[in-house]
Formats: structure tokens, sequence, C-alpha cells
């Protein structure tokens, strides 16, 4: 790729040639203000709020839309790029409500942002505002008019990402708003990034809506278990500990900007259903006695091994290692969520594969085909002396593969976050609790083979430990403390 040279601000940098204006400040830590630019879409230039001087040039020009050039002498600040940026902020304000006590983008909003950093301090316009429509675009996404400054961000979206083209402008002048076309609604599995995208409260989410206010929270940077695709994400918590929300954090190699409807909003396991205890035959048990009676039984002749593609590399790992120590016979088999077609867009693709981690079976367990596994452990007539079977998949259904196995184990310890089906199934010995990927570190390997760690967002809500800590405690490792601590 060609390169130039150019200044910004005095400093001399290089960038690639078919770079904008905007995008080599952004990346030599430049500041521009912007509403319409995003760097995941293409480019609208129609907020006229990135106003920058370039030398020769008789007056301010639109930093989202000018290309670099060799010799290019750009300057970010001065009296004209000043007085334009407030021109365009006291326009921008003439029509919007002073309704941020109530905003749900408020604290997070880059008209506040921009209002205090580049807008005049005093109005004046006195006329009456324009009122605009409200809406319900779709299950997930409600619609503010009077407070969109119409940046088309979220038009550009539905026409280059998701594809769908539901939204449009209509009407004109300070009369323009967004609007659903006629027959259409804004239910597409990636309509939440509408919201990620809106720089105002004009697109907001029905889910999250008036739950709380956003400097109430902390995040916490993580990553999405609930496809192959890994998409990197950031965990919105409460003072109680309570996730509220879960947005897309920016990774080019993976998920860019985006993130689809399930991932966000996959979280209500953490809170619901969980096992809170240690149980053996069914009742509440201390650690130590569940270490033990999880040993005994381990340590049967004709013992198999079930994980789930579920599960961390380093969980897979320390399960290896600690049955090739205890009971080398021991078989590892593995299962998952089926694996079904992906949904692709023009700008995302939605992984068919609802395992976070196959890759990382794979290259941890030599298991290339998860299901293909289960079934051929199903297919066998031989009982069973133990199963260990080390699920944590969230709302898990028994399969009838799985089912078939169940009946021929004459005993199951089972490794699990949740109280579903497989702890009440009625033949699990010993039941281990453990942790959701919320509450734990590890890694998985994505659907091209990037391994990507994590680690917990949260407290724990149970007793549980990681399988990582709950293997070290049945090897005598350490003690584990469980519900004691």
């Amino acid at each position: 790729m060609k390169q130039v040279n150019l200044k910004i601000d005095g400093k001399d940098v290089t960038v690639p040639a078919d770079w904008t204006v905007i995008k080599a400040c952004h990346q030599n830590d430049v500041d521009v203000p912007h509403y319409c630019y995003h760097p995941d879409l293409s480019i609208a230039g129609n907020c006229r709020i990135c106003m920058v001087g370039v030398k020769g040039m008789p007056r301010p020009v639109v930093a989202c839309a000018q290309p670099v050039a060799e010799g290019m002498e750009v300057s970010t600040t001065g009296k004209d790029v000043e007085e334009a940026r407030k021109g365009v902020m006291e326009f921008l304000l003439i029509n919007h409500p002073l309704d941020c006590p109530e905003c749900d983008q408020s604290g997070e909003c880059k008209l506040q942002d921009y209002s205090y950093d580049h807008g005049r301090d005093h109005g004046r316009f006195h006329e009456e505002k324009v009122r605009k429509s409200k809406a319900t675009m779709g299950p997930h996404v409600k619609y503010w008019g009077s407070r969109c400054i119409v940046c088309t961000r979220c038009v550009r979206f539905t026409e280059e990402v998701s594809g769908g083209g539901e939204l449009g402008v209509i009407y004109r002048g300070d009369r323009s708003e967004i609007a659903l076309f006629p027959g259409k609604n804004l239910d597409n599995p990636l309509s939440m990034n509408n919201v990620d995208i809106c720089p105002v409260g004009a697109l907001v989410s029905s889910d999250f809506l008036f739950q709380s206010r956003v400097w109430h929270l902390h995040s916490n940077p993580s990553v999405c278990a609930d496809c192959s695709v890994g998409c990197n994400s950031r965990v919105d918590l409460d003072a109680k500990n309570q996730i509220k929300r879960i947005v897309p954090r920016q990774n080019d190699a993976v998920n860019k900007s985006w993130m689809c409807d399930h991932g966000r909003l996959s979280f209500d396991y953490v809170h619901e259903n969980r096992l809170q205890k240690p149980k053996v035959h069914g009742k509440d048990a201390t650690w130590k006695e569940a270490r033990r009676a999880a040993l005994d039984l381990l340590s049967a002749p004709g013992s198999v091994a079930l994980i789930s593609a579920w599960n961390t590399n380093e969980a897979m790992q320390s399960i290896k290692n600690f049955l090739s120590s205890e009971n080398p016979s021991t078989r590892i088999f593995g299962y998952g969520n089926t694996v079904e077609a992906d949904l692709v867009f023009p700008g995302f693709t939605i992984s068919g594969d609802k395992n976070p981690n196959c890759a990382g079976m794979k290259q941890v367990l030599g298991i290339g085909d998860a299901n293909a596994s289960l079934k051929a452990l199903a297919a066998e007539k031989d009982s069973i002396g133990c199963l260990l079977l080390v699920n944590n998949i969230p709302n898990f259904q028994i399969t009838a593969e799985l089912k078939s196995i169940l009946d021929r184990s004459q005993n199951v310890v089972l490794l699990d976050f949740a109280t579903g089906d497989l702890l009440r199934y009625g033949n699990v010995a010993v039941a281990l609790p453990t942790l959701t990927t919320f509450e734990k570190s590890g890694s998985f390997v994505n659907r091209t083979g990037l391994t990507q760690t994590f680690d917990a967002v949260m407290e724990p809500v149970t007793y549980g430990m990681p399988e990582t800590e709950i293997v070290a405690a049945l090897r005598g490792d350490r003690v584990a403390v469980g519900n004691q601590r």
C-alpha cells in the first residue's frame, strides 16, 4: 500500500494513501469530533462537526470525506475550525429536547460531550422546537425522533451490514427523521447494533431502557461464548453484581464493532437455576465430602469422560491430565450444541456452531467433531462404570444420544453450573458446581483458529469453582473450601 507524508497539528505522520483525514487523526491520537462518521460504515459527510483546517484551502473541510495527500498540513484547532464546530452544534441543538435527565443515552452521549467541548455557552434560539415522532422499530429497538440528529449511521448499517434496508430518512430540512419502510420491521438478529452506533439517544434498547444510569455501572471486557465467532464484548454490571447489558467491543480481526442480539441478551442463566453447593446422591454436601465421593467413583473400571465444547482450553487440559494420572484407562469424548447453518449478512456472519470452543477441543483433546464423538459413544452398548460429565452449556436439554449414554452409566459425576435436566435425571451420584464464563477466566479458540483469553467479569453468585480448581482439589493439590468461604 502506497504511503503519504503529512502534518497533523505540526506533527509529521505517515499513513496509507487511501485513508481519510479523520482516520489519520484518530490513528495518531488526535481527537476530531464526529457524529455521522463510523470506521466500519461508508462515508456520509452530513453532520459537518468534523471540520478541520487544511493549508491552502480557503475554509475548513470535512475531515471524514477529505482524502489525505502528500505534503498536506492539517490543523484540528484554530479560530475558523472552532467557529465552524460551534455553528454546527448550534444547529443540531435547535430542535433537540432538553430531556437529558430522562434519556437513556445520558452519560455516554456525544451530543452532551461535544456541546460542552465545542458548543456555545448560550443559546440564541427562542422559537418553538419541532416535535417529531416516537416509534417502536422492532422487538429490541425504540426510536425518539426529537433526539435524532439524522446522522444516518443506522440507515447505512441496515444497508451495508445487516442488509435488510429497513430504515430510511423521511421528510426534509429540520423535519427529517428516521422511519421504517412500509411493511418492514427492525427484527433482524443484528438490530441492536443500531443502538450502539447511534451517537445520541434517538435509538435505544428496549431491554436496557430505564434499567440503570451508566455512571452506576462498571464495565469489564469479555468474549462472547454463544457461538464460535467469539465476539469481543463489554459486560456492564451494577453495584449488586447483576449483569445489566452486554455490548460489542471493537476487534477488527474478529467482529469489528458488531455483535448479534442473542449474544447480547443471553445472560439470564447467570442468575437463574444455579447449582449452589455440591451434592452427593441428591443431598447438599461439603466440598470435602463431594471430593471423596467423586474420587471413589472415578476410579471405577470402564469409566468415560464426556466434555462439552463450552469448556475452556484450561478446563479440558486439566481434566485430561487428571484422568491420565488417576485412571489412565478412562476414555474422553466430546459433545456440544447442534451445529446449524451460518447466518450470513453483507457485513457480518453469525456462526451456526453454537459452541465457543470446538476448535479448542480439537487442539486439546484431539476431538475434531464434538457431535460425531457423542454419537460414537452413544452407539456403544457396554456399561459405563462411571461417567464424568462436564457440561456448562446454558439451558441444556438432554438429547437422545446423551440419554442412551446416561442410561447405561452406573454412576455419573456431573460438573455443571445449573440445576437443569442433567441434575434431575436421576443417576447423578455427585454434582460439583462450576461457574459460568462470566465468573471465571480462561480461553477459547474461535472458528478461525484464534485463541482468545478472557477474565472473570463478576464475582461468583454461587459457591461453585472453576473446573481447574475442582480438578486441583480432586488431585489434592489444594483444599477446596467451596461453601465454607
